[in-house]
């Protein structure tokens, strides 16, 4: 006799469609569980892409300085002490860094200033960048360009706009070549930007902020020879530690800084930022495949179960079959055929249900990378992991039941009434 030949399928799809409310319902849980895993799996995967992929595009090699109040007494100064990075702090540390130098961003960050337009005005961010900014920030130009070299050293009255900005602001969406006026100076819009991803800033959003070059905003409010932060991007073969404990001793040798005073500066290395979110959603994946698995071995469990009820209500039944002469194994391979269709039948469907509401949510999110979730799909290696868990689950679910029903006396079997 072949193992799965067409009386044997007949056979199973009878038994399954004997008690179709239980096996329903014995489906559902296996459907619910890898639906939810499938639904995990790919929202895990969507926010390591929306937190992690556009920290990926900027510089993971750079050390971000910012200054701040000292807080030890040193060389006759006083504790409590403000310092701003200067001029000559950025040509020793290139002379330091040397061939491992990529850039160094300078930034003035100067808060809330009265912008204005022909046709209405607000309080807006403001702050004085160099070229390499967009490196350390993610942000992208909508219209016209970002600020060049030639803006920073002609000391160019230009400017960009936020789009948000601009829209409350403007008549219209692209202001390129009008002005914009910043505590009553003109400077001409040359780009539009906008932030790409609102999950990482340093201190403000450029959708709501003008930007002006550096050496302008030095200009304009008298921010000769100050620099409010700076960001040293290395060649990535060149390790950050070394160049931070060089850098940190260059800052605080020049500004006559302890030591030890730690605490003068803010200091965030972007490797450290992704490492960081890297190991939060390698916790995040461990947990989704905990949550999920349990979902879906509670449905295994529920085959099993019901599979385990199911013979005991066969036992008479099994009984006659061997004694007419049905070999173990040919009722061992129903049972566990019985388990492994109604669990392949709901494992299936979740993988599908699951498979079209993440597209469904992808197509609601437009599909961006801005996102807290970007792009929501499952690898096709976890679709297939998943159905394989299914399948040897579903097969445990049918054998040990029919190991059990084996297990008893075919004159037994025969006697039993219910």
């Amino acid at each position: 006799m072949r193992y799965l030949d067409r009386d044997m399928w007949q056979e199973v799809l009878v038994t399954i469609k004997g008690q179709k409310v239980r096996s329903l319902l014995t489906m559902f849980g296996v459907f619910w569980g890898i639906f939810m895993l499938v639904i995990l799996i790919g929202c895990g995967f969507g926010m390591k892409k929306g937190l992690i992929g556009s920290l990926m595009n900027l510089s993971s090699n750079s050390i971000v300085y910012t200054p701040t109040a000292t807080s030890m007494a040193y060389s006759g100064f006083n504790a409590d002490r403000p310092w701003y990075i200067q001029d000559r702090d950025i040509e020793d540390i290139r002379k330091k860094m040397g061939r491992r130098l990529d850039y160094i961003t300078k930034a003035n960050l100067d808060g809330f200033r009265q912008i204005g337009s022909q046709q209405r005005s607000g309080y807006y961010q403001t702050a004085g960048v160099t070229p390499t900014y967009y490196i350390d920030i993610p942000q992208k130009v909508i219209y016209g360009r970002y600020i060049n070299d030639t803006d920073i050293n002609e000391h160019r009255k230009v400017c960009l706009a936020g789009e948000r900005v601009v829209a409350e602001l403007f008549d219209h969406d692209n202001p390129v070549g009008e002005d914009l006026t910043v505590d009553g100076n003109v400077y001409k819009i040359v780009g539009v930007i906008t932030h790409t991803n609102e999950n990482i800033s340093v201190g403000f959003f450029s959708q709501d902020c003008v930007l002006l070059p550096f050496t302008t905003e030095q200009d304009a409010f008298d921010h000769k020879d100050r620099i409010g932060m700076i960001s040293v991007g290395l060649f990535g073969k060149y390790d950050l530690g070394t160049a931070n404990a060089e850098i940190s001793a260059i800052l605080k040798q020049n500004h006559n800084i302890h030591p030890d005073d730690n605490a003068a500066m803010e200091v965030i290395s972007m490797a450290d930022a992704v490492s960081v979110y890297k190991s939060t959603m390698k916790g995040v994946e461990i947990l989704i495949f905990i949550v999920g698995l349990g979902t879906l071995l509670a449905g295994l469990i529920g085959i099993s179960n019901i599979m385990l009820v199911t013979i005991k209500e066969r036992t008479k039944e099994i009984g006659i079959r061997r004694a007419l002469g049905a070999r173990p194994r040919v009722i061992i391979l129903q049972i566990m055929m019985e388990a492994l269709t109604m669990t392949l039948t709901a494992g299936l469907a979740g993988i599908i249900a699951g498979t079209w509401v993440l597209i469904l949510l992808n197509n609601l999110m437009g599909g961006g990378t801005d996102a807290l979730i970007s792009r929501p799909m499952i690898p096709p290696a976890y679709a297939f992991g998943s159905l394989f868990i299914l399948v040897c689950g579903g097969l445990a679910s049918g054998y040990i039941p029919a190991r059990k029903a084996l297990s008893i006396k075919a004159i037994e079997a025969l006697r039993d009434d219910k």
